[in-house]
């Protein structure tokens, strides 16, 4: 127990200069530290947080396995028929130039939203690509899945010729990106135009249209650190001309709001495809704001001027690196909740006063 204890308080203290803003010297630490306990899971999340917040990409991503040793539950499971049954096919990391590659979709619906993209630089290898994605939102990605073979997530299966397969978010590293082009083509979705054009005559063009998002999925562990309570974006509803729309769907839809709120109506993404409402909203409104959720990522994905709430010490592995502007959309800019604390309506008065001055991203065109 004491052991335990001790590991406890010296990863606070290696966390804690992570967050000063010292993390190659916390990366070095946990190193050290990894050696010593290989299997503490902790440990190594820890090491991989530290890594992505010191840039060092490769070895992050690499270390970002972890998230199937925590969640063992997350992780694809691919297979071969072998002589006394089926044989695991191990992880492709980018060697050599397989003529058909399954990719795994894996994690949430804004993690799939978000590494998509990549996809086409597979096939622009000349590689035959099988995508397992989440159905939900096959209509949504078609512009990155044209000329894939797209299958279902909820549909167990079997696919002939396949000798190599990886999950969706090792496609940087296996791919050889670098940073500079994590980015990739932006704007890399878009909204259907008649669902655009009837959202824009159901929003109007009066005033500056911002639409919000204020809870993630409850169940998701990360939640505790980005859900906020509506209730905290009344800084953002009370600048002059402002009019706000309601982007949520599901938990948290419910809630009361202290300011004018107009819901677009439960029809919103009514059916089976998800998001196909939601991005013509998006593009029909001048500004989103929104906690980290999928909703943050198609407004990414759509090159659409967003602004994202983030709680001031504990943010997802992605956002880490970033200062105001993250690397994966150049549309979007982080406002983070002061001094370390969960106060988010701290970190909407930070919206507003950037609404205020119109110091705004700019939206992403072709």
């Amino acid at each position: 127990m004491a052991a335990t204890a001790d590991l406890a308080a010296l990863l606070r203290l290696i966390e804690d200069a992570r967050e000063g803003c010292r993390a190659l010297e916390a990366a070095a630490a946990l190193r050290s530290l990894s050696a010593l306990v290989p299997d503490d899971l902790a440990v190594r999340a820890a090491l991989a947080r530290a890594l992505f917040h010191a840039g060092q990409w490769n070895e992050a991503w690499d270390a970002y396995d972890v998230r199937f040793d925590l969640l063992p539950s997350a992780f694809p499971r691919v297979t071969r028929r072998g002589p006394d049954g089926p044989v695991p096919i191990p992880i492709w990391r980018g060697e050599g130039r397989p003529d058909s590659m399954l990719v795994m979709g894996e994690q949430g619906l804004g993690d799939t939203i978000q590494f998509a993209r990549y996809l086409p630089l597979l096939v622009a290898r000349g590689i035959r690509v099988h995508a397992v994605l989440d159905p939900r939102l096959h209509r949504l990605l078609a512009p990155v899945t044209h000329g894939l073979d797209l299958r279902s997530s909820t549909t167990p299966g079997s696919i002939a010729g396949v000798r190599a397969w990886l999950p969706l978010l090792n496609l940087p590293r296996a791919l050889g990106l670098i940073p500079q082009d994590y980015r990739g083509r932006i704007p890399y979705l878009a909204a259907d135009p008649e669902r655009r054009a009837r959202m824009r005559a159901r929003i109007g063009a009066q005033g500056f249209r911002i639409g919000i998002v204020w809870q993630g999925n409850p169940a998701a562990p990360v939640d505790a650190n980005r859900s906020a309570p509506l209730d905290a974006f009344a800084p953002i509803a009370a600048v002059p001309g402002v009019r706000i729309f309601a982007l949520q769907k599901g938990p948290g839809e419910a809630q009361d709001a202290p300011f004018p709120l107009d819901r677009l109506g439960p029809e919103m993404d009514g059916g089976p495809d998800w998001f196909l409402d939601t991005a013509a909203a998006i593009e029909a409104l001048d500004l989103v704001i929104t906690v980290d959720t999928a909703v943050l990522h198609l407004a990414g994905a759509l090159g659409r001027p967003a602004l994202m709430l983030t709680h001031g010490r504990t943010v997802d592995w992605r956002w880490l690196n970033a200062g105001d502007v993250p690397i994966w959309y150049p549309s979007v800019r982080l406002a983070r909740c002061p001094d370390g604390t969960a106060d988010w309506a701290a970190a909407a008065g930070r919206a507003a006063v950037l609404v205020r001055s119109g110091n705004l991203p700019p939206a992403v065109l072709l």
